[in-house]
């Protein structure tokens, strides 16, 4: 029989991906009590599930300062905040919402997808992305493709390496301070997904998967 494990997902950063981290004593950042704190003290956020997580995290101070942590549970839920500065000159706190969607959708398409997703994943790519809201803050709304991104991997007999399904991964980007914050989970949960999971970007409700992205939000307590 195959064996699931849960292991670092290639597309939070390259950097990241060495190995499962599951305890919590092989990430940079502490959790304790149900809440993880940022190894640069940039923000601290409640853990999105009830029952202890597998955490990863990571920084590539080269990339813009980058740095991500995601919470996965045992069947493939993902959670995970991925950050980076924000060099735009439109970053004005005073800036209209027309403005600051397109700073958003500038830095999402041009920097931020490129160099934390398709650097891992050459095949990823964007399916549907628009101007939107988190909690009232003006956000890019998007959903991505991640061939190979699952954060589950199956290890088969006779392999050395696990074998990882596709991803199909809802994301939200807002600012915060000098920082761009990308939101993201998973939209198919690997372990429970039925054989006939399809997602359609042209539907009504391609973007259902924003209310848990707003509650991610919630969690987080930036300092």
């Amino acid at each position: 029989m195959n064996k699931i494990e849960v292991v670092a997902a290639a597309t939070l950063l390259a950097l990241f991906c060495a190995t499962p981290a599951q305890a919590a004593g092989r990430i940079l950042g502490i959790f304790k009590d149900g809440v993880y704190t940022n190894h640069e003290k940039l923000f601290t956020v409640q853990s999105p599930f009830p029952e202890e997580p597998t955490i990863l995290d990571g920084r590539d101070p080269e990339n813009d300062g980058a740095g991500a942590v995601s919470f996965i549970d045992d069947f493939g839920r993902l959670y995970g905040i991925l950050y980076m500065k924000n060099r735009d000159p439109r970053n004005d706190a005073g800036a209209d919402t027309a403005v600051a969607q397109e700073m958003l959708r500038d830095w999402y398409r041009d920097k931020g997808f490129p160099s934390l997703f398709k650097v891992s994943l050459p095949k990823a790519r964007i399916l549907r992305d628009e101007p939107g809201q988190v909690l009232g803050k003006p956000a890019w709304i998007a959903v991505a493709h991640l061939p190979g991104g699952s954060p589950l991997g199956r290890r088969t007999h006779g392999e050395d390496e696990l074998i990882h399904g596709d991803s199909w991964r809802g994301m939200a980007v807002v600012t915060q301070g000098e920082r761009f914050y990308l939101l993201m989970t998973e939209l198919r949960v690997e372990a429970l997904a039925t054989r006939d999971w399809t997602y359609d970007p042209q539907a009504d409700d391609w973007n259902a998967f924003l209310p848990q992205l707003e509650n991610l939000y919630s969690r987080i307590t930036f300092r």
